[in-house]
């Protein structure tokens, strides 16, 4: 957002509470070993980012062979009830322009925002598309995307565009080789970021915005950029009834991601997911899948990152089921090296889309000299908030 609006010609400073930049975007180093903890993979909808790597002279790596509940990823997708794959996959992406058309308009028909609140599984049933059904368990709920029973279609269908469909069927998924976190300090090296400065005040005016940071300094602007958890950013300024409705609309899901050494474990594939995990109705806390990163001796040998939904657990309480579920897939876990805790995927309450949660998403846009992105304003993947903030700005530009 940052880098988009200096680009416009405006002076930007970024307050970023964290040593680096980044966030979710977190990169282990350790030798030659590059693993991803955070943000993993790039697609076809990644286009402003592919872009700026391709600038940057940074090179992607392919994804390797995925097995899901032990067979081919593909073969899986294409063992769900429905038409065939081609039929499904054109009458997935016909629903979905109909009913984003439809939720684009002005004064979208309140059919449409009921359709908005279904559960996606819901709507791919009404539908016959158990193909895509099956797909969404691995690109929804194995990346903590929310249980398929559950997440609105609102939300799915955000992340499950064609591109990204395109992207799996076609096996391009790509990741940066010199990593997300390498990737992100380049962008940000021309801009003024002001690393360890976390904001603990906001005072918005007529005359302008004030930013005091937890040093005690302050500093003026004309507007400000909400780029963190609205339930968060509520909590450092005198808010908006429309500010905590919003807020409050959302239920924040908790994802783990570990890094692990392990011995006598999968070597074939790249990653491993379970069926188990992430059908409707599994208990949180089980692996979701695995993806084999690399060796270290150093570290205990080969190295594998699993992830898991957190639920209610404690990291000890999620350590212990990580260990039992490698061990029953076959695995002896030799280190656990590093565990990531996620706020993950704003999910939005049916009840808030029937009463205008889409709407109110829009129309906050610019209150109080304030402008908001993100995972509740557009999606948790990097793909879709870049894209999101470069029609921000523009809507941006025309008020400053």
């Amino acid at each position: 957002m940052g880098r988009m609006l200096v680009e416009l010609g405006h002076e930007v400073t970024i307050f970023e509470a964290l040593g680096e930049v980044g966030g979710k975007s977190f990169t282990f180093y350790h030798g030659e070993n590059v693993v991803e903890m955070g943000t993993c993979y790039a697609t076809f909808s990644h286009k402003i980012t592919n872009q700026w790597m391709k600038d940057l002279g940074m090179p992607m790596s392919p994804l390797g062979d995925q097995r899901f509940d032990g067979d081919d990823f593909m073969k899986f997708v294409k063992s769900g009830y429905g038409p065939a794959l081609p039929f499904q996959v054109l009458t997935y992406w016909k629903e979905k322009l109909r009913l984003e058309r439809q939720l684009a308009r002005p004064n979208p028909p309140q059919s449409a925002i009921e359709e908005a609140a279904t559960p996606i599984q819901t709507w791919l049933r009404e539908r016959n598309l158990g193909k895509i059904e099956n797909f969404m368990l691995r690109s929804t709920t194995n990346i903590a995307y929310g249980f398929i029973d559950e997440v609105p279609t609102v939300q799915a269908l955000r992340w499950n565009d064609m591109k990204l469909i395109l992207t799996g069927l076609f096996k391009q998924l790509k990741m940066p080789v010199e990593g997300w976190a390498e990737f992100w300090r380049r962008v940000a090296a021309r801009l003024d970021v002001r690393l360890n400065s976390r904001v603990t005040g906001v005072e918005r005016g007529n005359d302008g915005v004030t930013i005091t940071t937890d040093g005690g300094q302050t500093q003026k602007f004309d507007t400000v950029v909400c780029a963190i958890p609205l339930d968060e950013f509520i909590k450092m300024t005198e808010s908006t009834a429309l500010e905590r409705e919003i807020a409050a609309a959302v239920e924040w899901n908790g994802y783990t991601t570990t890094l692990v050494a392990a011995e006598d474990w999968f070597d074939d594939v790249h990653v491993e997911a379970f069926r188990e995990a992430v059908v409707p109705g599994a208990e949180r806390g089980q692996m979701l899948s695995a993806r084999r990163d690399g060796y270290e001796a150093e570290l205990g040998g080969p190295l594998y990152l699993a992830g898991q939904l957190t639920g209610d657990y404690t990291a000890p309480e999620l350590e212990e089921l990580l260990r039992a579920d490698i061990t029953k897939h076959g695995g002896t876990v030799t280190n656990v090296i590093l565990q990531k805790r996620w706020k993950y995927f704003a999910q939005y309450s049916p009840e808030a889309i029937r009463s205008g949660l889409l709407s109110d998403l829009e129309s906050i846009q610019g209150q109080n000299r304030t402008w908001y992105t993100g995972a509740i304003f557009s999606h948790e993947a990097v793909s879709h908030i870049v894209n999101f903030n470069a029609e921000l700005v523009q809507r941006m530009q025309k008020v400053l």
